[in-house]
């Protein structure tokens, strides 16, 4: 049985109350071409083929073309990494870290991994390391580890996620047993949802180096007609591709969060969200219940759902204005960060991560090559 493609009506039955830190209107900056939420402040800290603005200096190399996805790992001696990639073609891809330090100020720049395609996103290790994916048709995923003082610093490897090849996505993990538990979403009408299970941790993991390491590679299979909806991880992969053409096609964003398996597909606009412990499963309409100004109409794309806060947070692909949205746990309800003014028409948003101590939400527009750092005027955490 095929899903049926979802309604584009866009309700507004949100209260206007109970915004929490996020403001009911949207104002202009007219500086940054943004609309952006009364509760928040927005700074543009980087741009595409410019220079890089430290606290004492400037970067010897200009920032890269067409981020997309990126996380945070904090560094053991203070301050951390934002680690970007890039979905440039032609092995003009790859990732760049920006580095900070404790106090939020830019002190770094440079490229941890060339010689890749299209790297379009990915995921942060247990062991703080970055796992950053090809959307190709023979696509990788490959291991970074941005920390200056780690012995595998400038030596990126490319893992086993992969198998084959294929369009990759977005990389989450459940790391509450004793070995860590990896989700991988394929960008593709018939992309396979991956389940891949290491015996091991730590680099070296994901690589098939470590000896008596083995990684146990499933796919996922929805159930929506049990009562309540279930599904199951199969070994079949052509089971699981059969179940991404049908209920899932094109997914892209993934996050985990106590217990949760949250992903989008973005052709459909919908999130499905798996309860890994149950086994079972819901779905909804991104952005179908909007709070205060602004709309979701466009597909989602990347999801940031790590915090311990209330909120998930959302780029959009292929809309107009396309912004960034939180969605609050408590009832469903979206809400506008901000959104482009017109500026920027065609563009995405993409880059989604928090600083360590969650007072910060780094995002960018593909693109125009923009990145921005967004606070909470209360100072509070996102």
């Amino acid at each position: 049985k095929i899903t049926p493609s979802p309604t584009s009506k866009v309700t507004t039955n949100c209260e206007s109350t109970g915004t929490g830190f996020l403001g009911y209107d949207l104002v202009i900056n007219v500086d940054l071409k943004l609309l952006v939420n009364g509760g928040l402040e927005v700074k543009r800290i980087a741009k595409k083929n410019q220079k890089v603005q430290f606290i004492d200096g400037e970067s010897d190399i200009t920032y890269h073309e067409w981020m997309d996805g990126a996380g945070v790992i904090p560094l053991d001696e203070g301050g951390y990494v934002y680690v970007s990639n890039s979905e440039n073609d032609d092995g003009s891809g790859g990732v760049w870290g920006l580095y900070f330090n404790a106090d939020h100020k830019i002190i770094g720049f440079k490229k941890l991994l060339g010689d890749t395609t299209w790297n379009c996103s990915g995921g942060v290790s247990p062991w703080k390391t970055w796992i950053s994916c090809e959307e190709t048709p023979t696509g990788q995923c490959y291991e970074v580890d941005p920390d200056p003082n780690s012995k595998h610093h400038d030596k990126p490897m490319q893992t086993l996620l992969g198998g084959t090849g294929g369009q990759y996505e977005a990389v989450a993990v459940d790391d509450r047993g004793i070995n860590p538990v990896f989700f991988v979403t394929e960008d593709k009408w018939n992309g396979a949802l991956r389940r891949v299970e290491s015996s091991c941790s730590g680099w070296g993991a994901l690589h098939g180096t470590l000896d008596g390491c083995t990684l146990d590679t499933k796919y996922l299979r929805l159930r929506p007609n049990q009562d309540p909806p279930s599904f199951t991880w199969e070994k079949d992969k052509g089971v699981g591709k059969t179940s991404a053409a049908n209920h899932f096609p094109n997914s892209e964003g993934i996050a985990f969060h106590d217990g949760k398996l949250s992903f989008v597909s973005k052709t459909k606009k919908k999130m499905f969200t798996l309860d890994l412990d149950a086994g079972t499963y819901e779905e909804e309409r991104t952005g179908l219940k909007f709070r205060g100004k602004g709309s979701f109409k466009g597909q989602p794309d990347q999801t940031l759902d790590d915090l311990d806060s209330n909120y998930m947070y959302f780029t959009e692909e292929d809309g107009i204005g396309v912004g960034v949205y939180a969605r609050h746990d408590k009832d469903g309800c979206y809400s506008a960060l901000f959104e482009d003014n017109g500026a920027r028409k065609g563009d995405e948003t993409v880059g989604t991560a928090t600083s360590p101590d969650g007072t910060r939400l780094y995002v960018g527009f593909q693109e125009s090559g923009e990145l921005f750092v967004v606070e909470r005027k209360d100072k509070g955490r996102f």
